[in-house]
């Protein structure tokens, strides 16, 4: 590359990371870190030129009860993910096995444990989709807020503060750890320090929640534009399979 035209590239980065991060500080955020902004940055980025990807989720997450406090609770999830309009998620743990379809029109869930599945229509646009499926119908994509085209933006119009805290090492992967504060959270990610700079870890706690619940999700197997045929996403009825109405949110559920 021309070291010219790589050095006014460079500024150009800078001055627009420092751009955004004085914007954020308008909104009274005590400090906002440049270094982990154009971490993020370059992380969101890489996502969002991803034809097409692969990645196994293990998580841990709390779950609330009046008798005992928290309970800590664990999937492991595969994802697979073929832009623009293409995803399947297969989760085994203690929320059962289940599966999500998505061929770019119906996605399909699956419970495996009932032999049960339900339908719904959906916007073709995967995070559309999985914003429009998440708010309506509770249910979770993991790790899916990597995916949005916003995620850096409203990581910090919601920061109070933003930290780049230096290299640690995630199952022998040496990371960028960056931490924050946000108005009811508290977070961390782990970026990986490589061509790539993939996500690797995340922690979240629910700081404005009874106990402070958190979730946690270790990424790992990331597979980078892998062929991934269209027939894998569509879904084909279990013998036997129970068709079940998925029922939108209400206040009530």
């Amino acid at each position: 590359m021309n070291k010219k035209f790589f050095f006014l590239l460079l500024l150009g980065f800078v001055a627009s990371t420092q751009l955004r991060a004085q914007k954020a500080q308008a909104v009274k955020v005590r400090r906002i870190d440049t270094v982990a902004v154009a971490i993020l940055d370059k992380m969101s980025a890489m996502i969002g030129e991803l034809g097409s990807c692969s990645v196994t989720i293990k998580s841990n997450y709390d779950v609330t009860s009046k008798e005992l406090g928290l309970i800590k609770h664990s999937d492991e999830e595969h994802l697979y993910l073929h832009g623009p309009d293409k995803l399947l998620v297969k989760s085994e743990g203690d929320r059962g096995s289940r599966d999500l379809y998505f061929d770019g029109k119906t996605l399909s869930y699956y419970s495996l444990d009932r032999n049960q599945y339900g339908q719904i229509e959906a916007p073709a646009s995967l995070v559309e989709m999985i914003d429009t499926v998440s708010r309506r119908y509770g249910i979770e994509f993991p790790a899916a807020d990597f995916f949005y085209p916003t995620f850096v933006d409203d990581i910090l119009a919601d920061s109070k503060e933003l930290v780049y805290l230096g290299l640690t090492t995630i199952d022998g992967k040496e990371c960028y750890h960056i931490a924050g504060m946000g108005t009811d959270k508290s977070f961390q990610f782990w970026i990986s320090n490589d061509a790539f700079t993939l996500p690797m870890k995340m922690v979240i706690v629910y700081t404005t929640k009874s106990m402070n619940p958190q979730y946690e999700a270790v990424l790992s197997d990331w597979q980078v534009n892998p062929t991934l045929p269209d027939a894998m996403f569509d879904f084909s009825i279990p013998l036997k399979a129970k068709k079940v109405k998925l029922v939108p949110l209400t206040a009530k559920n």
